[in-house]
């Protein structure tokens, strides 16, 4: 998962892994507006066991940061 503008998506279609992330990026700058989205860069592949790892490295960001404790 990550966080993009609907033409960067858009822009992405469903295009490979690499292609995607050399779409989503800026060329001169190579970073996205969102900062969470940056992380994506280090990735050499999106597995859904990358996917998992993103999901609850975000969710327990996210409930830390708003306190969502049990």
């Amino acid at each position: 998962m990550a966080l993009l503008s609907r033409n960067k998506n858009s822009a992405a279609s469903n295009y490979d892994f690499d292609k995607k992330k050399s779409e989503y990026f800026n060329p001169i700058s190579g970073r996205t507006t969102f900062v969470l989205t940056n992380q994506v860069l280090s990735q050499d592949e999106w597995t859904p066991e990358v996917f998992k790892q993103r999901q609850t490295l975000l969710v327990d960001k996210l409930t830390n940061t708003w306190q969502l404790y049990d």
